[in-house]
């Protein structure tokens, strides 16, 4: 009797601990899991469970990502919003793997921003055969203009006006036309190639960006989470 009543106690004060520290515990392992791609600090990271135990089966009901400042891959971001309800992971590949991934999200959405800044360095290193780069930001417009040669003799301003937005998980620059002025003649064109901004494919949690504005100086990217 004394010994199941002591199994009974072990049990118990088990279940607290996991309900007390499962949350924390699931936190911390994803704070790892997202600092690999992602620059963030602990605090940047909140994950919600109740009863805690939820997290011994891959349960979590939230989980909040908000960053400031940090760079993923090429492009670095002025800040990341993410929240999601109904998430759910893999327990056993975490232990077996060490590291906590986000298998799906029943809901979420998010928000990221990218300055002008970033932005107008990205075009500039874009734009192939042009001298004195200068990117102007006009509304939901950006203007790329730049001195070229023409048939490596006569000089001549190339001006590109385009936008920036979404082909599936891809952010891009989708240029409208293209004026090229000199030696008295002017050519417009249309229809030119895009270039890619960032690839969102591998974003971590399994983000979806659906749509692009540009207010003032900041980019602002939304979307949503991909519910499986």
């Amino acid at each position: 009797m004394k010994k199941l009543i002591t199994l009974l106690i072990i049990a118990a004060a088990v279940l607290v601990g996991v309900n007390a520290f499962g949350p924390k515990t699931a936190e911390v392992a994803l704070h790892y899991a997202l600092s690999q791609k992602m620059d963030l600090k602990p605090e940047d990271v909140r994950v919600e469970a109740s009863p805690g135990m939820k997290v011994l089966l891959g349960e979590l009901d939230a989980v909040s990502v908000h960053g400031k400042a940090f760079r993923v891959g090429g492009l670095m971001f002025d800040s990341f919003d993410c929240d999601l309800q109904g998430v759910k992971f893999s327990p056993m590949d975490a232990l077996l793997d060490q590291q906590m991934t986000l298998a799906s999200a029943a809901h979420g959405e998010m928000s990221a921003s990218v300055s002008s800044n970033e932005l107008r360095n990205f075009l500039v290193e874009k734009v192939d055969g042009l001298k004195d780069v200068s990117v102007v930001f006009l509304g939901d417009t950006i203007e790329v203009s730049g001195s070229a040669k023409l048939g490596g003799l006569l000089n001549a301003r190339a001006v590109i006006h385009g936008r920036f937005g979404m082909d599936e998980k891809k952010l891009m620059f989708i240029p409208d036309d293209v004026t090229v002025e000199g030696f008295g003649m002017k050519y417009r064109a249309r229809g030119l190639g895009s270039a890619e901004v960032y690839d969102f494919s591998e974003f971590p949690l399994g983000i979806v960006p659906d749509s692009v504005t540009m207010h003032g100086d900041v980019l602002t990217i939304h979307g949503q989470t991909a519910a499986h």
